[in-house]
């Protein structure tokens, strides 16, 4: 993947404490990876045929799965409003990627459910980032990223344990004993 081109005049770059302009802070340098990440996954996404898929999607396709959730746990999740995440839901349901249906256990309710399409979108878009933090430890060192990925996970279960209801099931479930 080519690198990013973005170029900040030093008349809007932040100063930090003591006036050094040097160092960047942790925020602004953790934006730009993201950033960097996510440009090489649109290239990609586009690569592989899916062109209407839009970043603001991605709080669905990173929580929706199996028999599918209501809005409200999806938005809560995702750390957005009802209103916001109702508005992607719309769009990726008109899309094709999406289906509203009536929930099981209380038929008042609806389910946001992905469909085939949406199945093969989110397989297709994880295995792309799996593929692009694979191309990060070639390019930036495997024992790095993996520090990197191990720390990052740290912070999100202690700082935001809600929002990673992934590394909150790993964290509960015990590890088997080592055999000594």
């Amino acid at each position: 993947m080519e690198s990013m081109q973005r170029q900040i005049p030093a008349s809007q770059e932040f100063v930090l404490a003591e006036g050094d302009t040097s160092r960047i802070i942790l925020p602004a340098l953790l934006d730009l990876a993201v950033e960097a990440m996510y440009l090489d996954f649109r290239k990609l996404l586009e690569e592989a045929g899916i062109t209407d898929v839009r970043p603001t999607h991605g709080c669905v396709f990173r929580f929706v799965h199996g028999d599918g959730m209501r809005l409200t746990e999806l938005a809560s999740l995702a750390g957005l409003t009802k209103q916001s995440v109702g508005e992607i839901v719309d769009d990726l349901a008109k899309l094709g990627y999406l289906e509203r249906c009536a929930d099981p256990t209380d038929k008042r309710a609806k389910l946001i459910r992905l469909t085939e399409k949406g199945r093969n979108a989110q397989r297709i878009g994880f295995t792309l980032f799996a593929q692009l933090e694979s191309d990060w430890a070639d390019t930036f060192g495997a024992d790095g990223i993996t520090a990197l990925r191990a720390l990052l996970e740290e912070i999100a279960l202690a700082k935001a344990p809600a929002a990673v209801p992934e590394l909150s099931r790993a964290a509960a479930t015990p590890k088997p004993a080592s055999i000594p």
